[in-house]
């Protein structure tokens, strides 16, 4: 027997493949067994770690920029000092 393959088309995004993803883990026991509010609360969890670890990585990247346009200023100074 063979099997009928599916049109893959979706698993060339990543949202697409993570909505498969997600399909298969619905399935599975472990995320079966638990009731909605505990879903909903794991989601907003989720959610929480990863706008912390977005506003993490943007102050860092502010740093940089910060430091960045110090070190431009000085070399601009130097420039007229010089001139």
């Amino acid at each position: 027997m063979k099997k009928n393959k599916k049109n893959n088309s979706s698993k060339k995004t990543l949202l697409g493949g993570a909505a498969k993803s997600l399909r298969k883990l619905g399935k599975g026991n472990a995320l079966g067994k638990l009731s909605t509010t505990q879903k909903v609360v794991g989601g907003a969890a989720l959610v929480a770690l990863g706008l912390g670890y977005l506003s993490t990585r943007r102050k860092a990247s502010a740093a940089d920029t910060t430091a960045d346009a110090t070190a431009a200023e000085q070399n601009l100074a130097a420039l007229d000092a010089n001139a």
